[in-house]
């Protein structure tokens, strides 16, 4: 038998076969690299996990607020016709050249009330703001997040 016919490392420009020792010693380095292959993959994981972690934060951030916004809205134009109604009354009154005794009480107890309205609006729109200001700081703050965790 030929003494040159024995495992060849394809690897190498070498033609020439490896000895024993040569071939024990490329079976721990392909161990070693598949220990490193598991380690990638561990930490791959770590990183999805991190980023689905981050990613059910931030839907938990933004709530779901479509009802509410539209109901919202709804009443923001229901207050602003009701505001626009009594602004033509007053209007109306003003020009009223013989104005009818009692009036003023009747123009300040409808003012009371159109303001009282729109203090209610505006606090209720006040918190909407706040909620969506605190939503959007969350997110903000999770996509940090997010883009350090993919730096290597």
């Amino acid at each position: 038998m030929d003494k040159n016919t024995g495992p060849v490392d394809k690897n190498s420009d070498q033609s020439t076969p490896l000895s024993i020792d040569d071939l024990y010693r490329e079976l721990k380095e392909w161990r070693s690299e598949h220990d490193t292959w598991l380690k990638d993959v561990d930490q791959w994981r770590r990183e999805q996990r991190l980023v689905k972690l981050i990613l059910y934060k931030m839907e938990r951030a933004m709530p779901d607020q479509n009802e509410s916004l539209e109901a919202h809205t709804k009443a923001i134009g229901k207050h602003k016709q009701r505001l626009g109604n009594y602004e033509k009354k007053f209007k109306d009154l003003l020009a009223n050249t013989a104005p009818q005794s009692g009036m003023q009480d009747s123009i300040l107890k409808e003012h009371r009330l159109q303001k009282d309205l729109h203090l209610r609006e505006r606090e209720r729109h006040a918190s909407f703001r706040h909620a969506h200001l605190a939503a959007m700081s969350e997110l903000s703050r999770l996509t940090r997040t997010l883009e350090q965790a993919e730096r290597p």
